[in-house]
């Protein structure tokens, strides 16, 4: 991994995330960890399981925000629902508005809902 630069780092810190350890541009990796490692990692051992670290973080973080969201938008449309009851069946116009907010919503909904994909290059070659 050594000359190569990676942003992560700088990113990673402008969210308050600190990696430990040693710089991904030394060949032998060394840092304290709970885990009980027999060896040292190489820096190129240590980038792919970071990466892996990283994807399964990204997915659980993407959970976390996702079942957030839908909850929050379930009380948005609920709330929207008791104020569309609560309008005088007379006034069309507010009860147009009111029917749209809820459309709205449950479209939003429906986006959350839907997966999403990343593409990422392989790190990973048969024969390798």
């Amino acid at each position: 991994m050594e000359g190569r630069h990676l942003d992560f780092e700088e990113n990673l810190d402008a969210y308050g995330v600190q990696v430990s350890g040693t710089d991904l541009g030394e060949e032998m990796q060394k840092f304290e960890t709970e885990a009980p490692w027999e060896r040292s990692f190489t820096s190129l051992e240590r980038a792919r399981g970071m990466m892996g670290v990283f994807l399964d973080a990204a997915k659980e973080l993407a959970a976390l925000i996702n079942e957030y969201k839908l909850q929050e938008i379930e009380a948005a449309i609920d709330a929207a629902h008791e104020v569309s009851a609560d309008l005088p069946r007379g006034d069309v116009e507010a009860l147009k508005k009111s029917f749209a907010e809820i459309e709205r919503l449950k479209a939003i909904r429906s986006e959350l809902r839907k997966p999403t994909r990343h593409t990422l290059l392989s790190v990973d070659a048969k024969g390798e």
